[in-house]
C-alpha cells in the first residue's frame, strides 16, 4: 500500500496533545492485568481510541481484517477530535473508557503505568523471547511490557544537493566529520552587502539542539545510576558539544538563530540541517518544489563513525490495553495478538511510510520498500547507532535552547550557560520528572 507522507504540523495539530501534568484522582479502580478465563460466546465489541483520522483508518483496516476471521469479536476504532488526553482520562474515571488506546508517547505510557491504567502484555501470548526477536531494539528493561513501537524517527543530515553543486561541493559525498561539516557550511553560507547571513550553511534543529553532538561524544544530559540521577550539563562532553555548535555561529558565522530548523531548508534559507525523518513528510507537503533537491545522509560525527553514536532518535508508540474492562481482557489480548503479529504487518508498514518512520518490527527492518522512501534507507542504517531520548520531560528540550540563547544571543560563556542548564535539569530530576529518561 503506497501512502503519501503526512505533515507533522497536521499530525500535531489534530493530536489534541496537552501536557503530561494530568493525573487521575484515584477514581479508577486498578484492574488486574490477567486474562478472564473462558471466552464468552456472546458477541463482544471492543473499542480502540486514538487521534488523527488518516492513522486511525490504518488501525481500522486491521480491525476489519480481524473481524473477517473472528465472528464474535469486533473492534470499534474511534478517532477523537481534539482534547484526546482530557477525554481519555475523563472516560477512564467514569468507567466508560476504551479497551485500547493509541499511546501518545513513552513518557505518557509511564505516567499511565504508574497510575495502574495500562495492562501488562501477558507472557503466555507475548513471551520475553518473542519481544526480543520481534522488536530487538526496543528497550523492554526500561519501558516494560505495556506498549510496542510502530517505528522510530531517526536523526539524519539533510542537505540541498543543488546548493552543494553551486558551491563546488559533491552532492553525493556529504560531510562525514565535524571538520568536514564546518568546511562545507562555510562554502555554502552566503552574506548580503551588510555582512548579514542571507543563506545559512547550517540551520539548527529547534527540538533537541546539541543532543546529537553530546551523544556522539559519548556523553549524556543526565546520569542514571540505580535510583540516583544527577545532571551532567557541566560535564566535559556537554561542554565540548555546545562549544562546537556555538562556534558555528560565533566563530565561523555559518548559522544564525533567525534561520531555524528544517523550514530553512524547505524555503531555501539554509543548505544543511540535522533533523529527524518525520520532516520528510513536511518537505513533501509544505515544500514540494524544494523536496526533489534534498539529500539525506548519516549525521556528521567527530570521527565520521558512530563513536559510539550518530545521535538521537524518538520512538513512536502504538497500541496499549487499558484497565477498566476486566471482563473483556481476554478478548482484548486476542485482538492485540492479531495486531502485533501477522495481522498488523501491512498496516505497520503503511504507518511507517505515512510518518517516515524506520520500522521497529524485525520482519520489516530489511524490507526492500525502505529503498523506495527517501531518507528511510539511511535512517535504517543509523537506527541501531542512535539513542532513544523518549520518556523525557518536555521542559528539558527548552533548557537546551535556553543554554544556546545565553551563549549565542547574550554573550555568556559556555561554562556559565551550562551552569544555568545544570541547575534547570537538576530541578526536573528533583521533581521526579526524569525517572525514565535514559
Amino acid at each position: 500500500m503506497k501512502m503519501q507522507n503526512a505533515s507533522r504540523r497536521q499530525f500535531l495539530k489534530t493530536a489534541g496533545l496537552t501536557g503530561l501534568g494530568l493525573t487521575m484522582a484515584a477514581c479508577v479502580p486498578a484492574a488486574a492485568p490477567g486474562m478472564d478465563g473462558a471466552a464468552d460466546e456472546e458477541p463482544v465489541e471492543l473499542s480502540l481510541w486514538g487521534w488523527w483520522d488518516i492513522r486511525m483508518d490504518l488501525y481500522r483496516s486491521v480491525a476489519d481484517k480481524f473481524a473477517e476471521q473472528n465472528d464474535r469479536i469486533t473492534v470499534d476504532v474511534q478517532s477523537i477530535a481534539g482534547g484526546y488526553v482530557e477525554k481519555l482520562y475523563s472516560a477512564l474515571a467514569a468507567g466508560t473508557g476504551p479497551n485500547m488506546i493509541k499511546m501518545r508517547s513513552l513518557a505518557f505510557m509511564h505516567q499511565m503505568r504508574e497510575e495502574n491504567l495500562v495492562l501488562e502484555f501477558p507472557e503466555d501470548i507475548f513471551p520475553p523471547s518473542w519481544f526480543e526477536e520481534a522488536y530487538p531494539l526496543f528497550d523492554i528493561k526500561t519501558n516494560g511490557r505495556y506498549v510496542l513501537p510502530t517505528g522510530t524517527t531517526c536523526t539524519l543530515l539533510m542537505y540541498n544537493k543543488q546548493m552543494f553543486e553551486e558551491a563546488g561541493l559533491d552532492p553525493e559525498s556529504p560531510p562525514k566529520t565535524w571538520d568536514d561539516f564546518t568546511t562545507a557550511a562555510k562554502a555554502l553560507t552566503q552574506k548580503d552587502g551588510t555582512g548579514a547571513i542571507s543563506r545559512a550553511g547550517f540551520a539548527l534543529t529547534g527540538e533537541w539542539p546539541v543532543l546529537s553532538q553530546i551523544y556522539q561524544l559519548g556523553g549524556n544530559v543526565i546520569q542514571n545510576n540505580g535510583d540516583e540521577q544527577i545532571s551532567l550539563m557541566t560535564s566535559p562532553e556537554v561542554h565540548e558539544a555546545f562549544t562546537y555548535i556555538t562556534d558555528l555561529s560565533i566563530v565561523h558565522e555559518v548559522w544564525d538563530s533567525g534561520f531555524p530548523n528544517f523550514d530553512s531548508i524547505g524555503n531555501g534559507l539554509a543548505a544543511m540541517t540535522e533533523e529527524q525523518t518525520w520532516v520528510v513528510g513536511e518537505y513533501v507537503n509544505t515544500y514540494p518544489d524544494m523536496y526533489p533537491h534534498i539529500g539525506y545522509s548519516h549525521p556528521p560525527t567527530p570521527t565520521g563513525e558512530p563513536d559510539p553514536l550518530y545521535g538521537y532518535k524518538d520512538t513512536v508508540t502504538s497500541i496499549s490495553a487499558v484497565t477498566g474492562h476486566p471482563e473483556n481482557d481476554g478478548d482484548t489480548w486476542e485482538f492485540m495478538e492479531f495486531l502485533y503479529k501477522d495481522g498488523g504487518k501491512d498496516a505497520y508498514w503503511a504507518l511507517c511510510e505515512l510518518i517516515s518512520l524506520v520500522p521497529e518490527r524485525a520482519d520489516l527492518m530489511s524490507d526492500p520498500r525502505l529503498l523506495e522512501t527517501p531518507g528511510l534507507k539511511e535512517a535504517s542504517e543509523v537506527n541501531p547507532h542512535e539513542r532513544n531520548y523518549a520518556a523525557v520531560p518536555e521542559r528539558a528540550g527548552a533548557v537546551q535552547n535556553d543554554v544556546l540563547h545565553l551563549i549565542v544571543n547574550e554573550g555568556r560563556s559556555v561554562a556559565e550557560a551550562l551552569e544555568y542548564g545544570d541547575a534547570e535539569i537538576q530541578k526536573l530530576i528533583d521533581e521526579g520528572l526524569a525517572k525514565y529518561w535514559v
